[in-house]
């Protein structure tokens, strides 16, 4: 079976490369002849020949089998769920990558924070990089059209993935200024270069959000596109970013991983919108009417699995991948789902949906371990804890905290910062302790640092102070897990 499953899955890795040498030769990959059925199950043949090679070539994924008495040849879905706590911080760096060394040559090291402030970092080399890549640049060409874009990069640059991998991936390709989330900066680019040009801006939906409102700029001379990620969008925001851009497209990705796992398009978004106006469309596609972002992915570059718990995990289907992900847990909440089954379900309900390629579907619904999004970055309640430890007035009054994020009347993303305090304090908030405590929160948190520079000062993140008992969080149950977000 080891045998069977690495002679296919290494003839099947160069075959899909060779394929993907040009433009042309990968749309044939969407022809009709690989069906949704068929592209599924040679995805988990990949998925099970990545796992085999990693046992034989990865010391912590070998560790880590052996530490489950398993082995590669069982059934893939036995295998053991990897994720941060139990494989990347368990694990020396060098141990997770192939031959139990870091490359010397070629490859690079993204970073990103972790729930306590300790960064993370992930190993990706030469071949995983240029297969990124190749698929921004496609799924660029794809999403819209043939055309030679200047591309203003406005992620967060620096060490994190976003940001530099879409620069690298897309100057291959478009004309690309790299300005990170700077509101003045696009706006001078954008005067300077004119509007007799096609435009497509790529960076976090808040930040878009705040472009649009500010920007004093007369967008209807301007062909401008859009495309979003690190976080969910609301319809009432893509409709607020619409008002600029003549469209506004959502990707899904992580740091952990890759970007752009998937993305949204026409078919994606008419799928939201049905569920948006037919709750019982989304109760018997998914169960509840709770609202997802809704996305298309390629199986035969991931293999994405619905935990029962409801986490997501993902396996890279590549055997030349430097640090392999296999069955990695996001602590995303997602459902994943075949379109012949959306499909099926949408007639049932009168939904007429626009053709589509022959992909499946993620539903994803966020992170599941309490984590808030708040411009691109991810906060924790330990990230509150530890900025609370570090204000002598906090940590002697702090009794229960909480995150309330939501969207204002005008689709602004916004963050309050709920505390409730111990009895007896009579501790105020402040403008100046609720600036030390965003400055504090920043020295814990890298990304949040980063991220607060963009947000003007009347959206930043609000701490709100209760009296003992009188808070939305007061008096909950000790005996279940606490909630962290409302």
């Amino acid at each position: 079976m080891r045998i069977v499953d690495e002679f296919f899955g290494g003839v099947l890795e160069h075959s899909l490369a060779a394929a993907r040498m040009s433009w042309h030769s990968y749309r044939l990959l969407f022809a009709p002849v690989l069906t949704e059925n068929l592209r599924m199950r040679i995805s988990k043949l990949r998925a099970r020949a990545v796992a085999w090679s990693a046992q034989r070539e990865v010391p912590a994924y070998r560790a880590l089998l052996e530490e489950h008495g398993m082995r590669p040849c069982m059934r893939f879905e036995d295998l053991p769920i990897m994720d941060k706590a139990s494989y990347v911080h368990r694990f020396p760096l060098a141990a997770t990558c192939r031959d139990g060394v870091l490359p010397s040559r070629g490859a690079v090291i993204d970073e990103s924070s972790g729930s306590s402030g300790t960064a993370n970092n992930w190993v990706r080399g030469p071949v995983e990089r240029r297969a990124t890549r190749r698929t921004i640049q496609y799924a660029a060409r794809a999403t819209f059209g043939d055309r030679d874009f200047t591309v203003l990069n406005a992620f967060a640059l620096g060490p994190w993935a976003t940001g530099m991998s879409v620069s690298m991936a897309l100057a291959e390709r478009y004309l690309v200024k790299s300005i990170g989330p700077d509101v003045a900066k696009i706006v001078a680019t954008l005067e300077l270069l004119g509007p007799n040009r096609p435009y497509l801006i790529a960076g976090y939906p808040p930040f878009l959000k705040l472009l649009c409102d500010t920007a004093k700029l007369d967008w209807s001379r301007y062909e401008i596109y859009a495309v979003v990620g690190g976080e969910g969008m609301s319809e009432p925001m893509r409709a607020a970013l619409d008002r600029c851009f003549v469209r506004t497209i959502s990707s899904f990705g992580a740091s952990d991983l890759e970007i752009n796992i998937a993305a949204e398009n026409d078919f994606t978004i008419a799928v939201r919108h049905a569920l948006a106006s037919q709750p019982a469309f989304a109760r018997d596609l998914y169960g509840t009417a709770s609202m997802p972002m809704v996305f298309q992915y390629d199986p035969l570059d991931y293999y994405l699995e619905s935990a029962r718990s409801g986490d997501l995990l993902v396996t890279v289907n590549r055997l030349a991948n430097v640090s392999p992900r296999i069955r990695y847990n996001l602590r995303d909440r997602a459902s994943v789902l075949t379109r012949a089954h959306v499909q099926a379900v949408a007639a049932d309900h009168g939904v007429r949906l626009p053709r589509s390629l022959p992909l499946p579907l993620l539903l994803h619904w966020g992170r599941v371990d309490h984590a808030v999004a708040f411009y691109g970055c991810k906060l924790t309640p330990d990230d509150l804890q530890h900025a609370i430890l570090r204000i002598p007035e906090l940590a002697r009054d702090a009794a229960e905290l909480a995150f309330h994020p939501y969207d204002d009347e005008q689709a602004n993303k916004r963050l309050e910062i709920w505390i409730e305090l111990r009895p007896g304090s009579a501790l105020v908030a402040t403008d100046a302790l609720a600036a030390e405590f965003v400055r504090t929160l920043g020295e814990v948190n890298q990304d949040f640092r980063e991220s607060i520079r963009m947000v003007p000062l009347e959206r930043a993140p609000r701490l709100q102070l209760f009296p003992a008992n009188q808070s939305p969080i007061a008096n909950q149950d000790a005996r279940i897990k606490k909630q962290y977000v409302v």
